[in-house]
């Protein structure tokens, strides 16, 4: 067979990425990692080879083998440089499995480099150089993060779930910045009230209601 009939059986990325989730979620590890594998080697397409990356990298990621994830979503980001999405999944796998916190910030910073503009990844990029300053034990760049993640209002999302509370609760367990942190529950709370999200709404107030009156 012909190369480019070789090339005109690959599925489409989305939808071999899409299958590929699908057996993910059913645990069904070998047959995911079979079509990837397959589809890898059925192309020369550079955005599909690192989507197809990708997608092994979060296989990798659910199977606990860290290091062979990090291979691939390395992999990824070199077929895909400006791609904002791999730059934070793999800024939080630097973090969380490499304690790798410098090259992590240098990560997220260079999504504010591509996408200045873009409001979500803006409030992740500042999240996941939170996290990884909380983890160097720098609390005043941490509440700077803090701060920087809510600039805006988060005005430009889309739902509430756009919003992450994960520094948040970090920050909470080092008995550091209540203030701030009330104050992005507070903006949070706007947005899911004026976005008419009201079950968001109640559980934001929960967690406003849990800090002492006086500092209500």
């Amino acid at each position: 067979m012909s190369d480019q009939a070789i090339k005109k059986e690959v599925i489409n990325p989305t939808e071999a990425c899409y299958r590929a989730f699908e057996l993910m979620g059913a645990k069904q590890f070998d047959d995911a990692e079979k079509l990837l594998s397959n589809c890898l080697s059925k192309t020369d397409d550079d955005v599909a080879r690192g989507l197809f990356h990708s997608a092994m990298g979060v296989l990798f990621k659910m199977k606990g083998d860290f290091r062979t994830a990090w291979r691939h979503y390395e992999r990824a980001e070199r077929l895909i440089p400006d791609d904002p999405a791999l730059k934070i999944i793999s800024a939080k796998l630097l973090i969380d499995e490499f304690s790798e916190y410098d090259q992590a910030i240098k990560k997220a910073k260079k999504v504010l480099e591509l996408i200045p503009n873009n409001v979500v990844f803006r409030h992740q990029a500042f999240i996941t150089m939170g996290h990884a300053y909380i983890k160097k034990g720098n609390k005043k760049k941490t509440i700077e993060s803090v701060v920087s993640s809510m600039k805006g209002d988060f005005k430009g999302f889309i739902t509430t779930k756009n919003i992450d509370f994960t520094l948040c609760e970090a920050v909470l367990k080092k008995g550091w910045a209540e203030k701030e942190v009330m104050e992005f529950l507070e903006k949070a709370h706007s947005f899911a009230e004026s976005h008419k999200e009201p079950e968001w709404a109640e559980t934001i107030k929960k967690m406003l209601d849990s800090f002492p009156k006086e500092n209500s």
